[in-house]
């Protein structure tokens, strides 16, 4: 009786043609969670580059129109302990034929963003209550006053208050704003909190500060 010759085995089972597709999915969606991860990190990290840039900027431009602001004029006097949010003064002005003219008259002012109202709700539908935008008037002697909006989403008070009367965030002003004025003899301290929402829906905040010398 002549043996039986093995016949080679081709192709994979059904069983096997499952398992590997299994695998074959398992991969696929392990990286594309990867990926995806990946993706939301760096919109997180955009997010978070933007409101920082924002932020400084915003102070910078601030800081930059203090720079020649006299002393004595600026208006309202924003000492402790409650600051202010708004502040004018004059600039230094240039001499002429050798005497000194006065320079324009310059206004920072916090005022409801558009479409936003008083209430604590996010009327204009931007994920964010109450924020305000900061306006700037400069008003030549003799001229005609220029207004502009430099700034958007500025917090309706600063990262850490809580309209209370107190000074929750032991700075030493009560109750202050997004955006704070404090004078302390010829030092100009600005406290600045800008606020939005990014692709996730996160609230990003971001609180800086600086110190402006003023000139007598």
């Amino acid at each position: 009786m002549k043996p039986t010759a093995t016949v080679a085995r081709r192709g994979m089972t059904l069983i096997e043609v499952c398992v590997s597709v299994a695998m074959l999915g398992t991969f696929l969606g392990s990286l594309l969670l990867v990926l995806e991860e990946g993706t939301r990190s760096a919109r997180s990290g955009m997010a978070r580059q933007s409101i920082e840039g924002r932020a400084r900027r915003t102070l910078d431009r601030i800081a930059g129109e203090l720079a020649s602001a006299v002393a004595d004029s600026l208006t309202p006097n924003p000492t402790a302990p409650y600051g202010s949010q708004n502040l004018s003064f004059q600039r230094v002005g240039t001499y002429s034929e050798g005497a000194m003219e006065e320079g324009e008259l310059v206004s920072f002012e916090l005022e409801l963003d558009e479409g936003e109202l008083d209430d604590n709700q996010d009327n204009d539908g931007d994920g964010l209550i109450d924020e305000r935008r900061l306006v700037l008037t400069r008003e030549p002697e003799g001229g005609e006053p220029v207004t502009s909006v430099i700034a958007h989403g500025i917090a309706e008070l600063l990262e850490g208050e809580s309209a209370n009367g107190l000074d929750d965030n032991g700075n030493g002003l009560k109750d202050e704003a997004g955006l704070s004025f404090q004078r302390t003899n010829n030092r100009l301290i600005v406290r600045l909190t800008v606020e939005q929402m990014d692709s996730e829906g996160n609230h990003l905040v971001r609180t800086l500060q600086t110190t402006v010398r003023l000139r007598n």
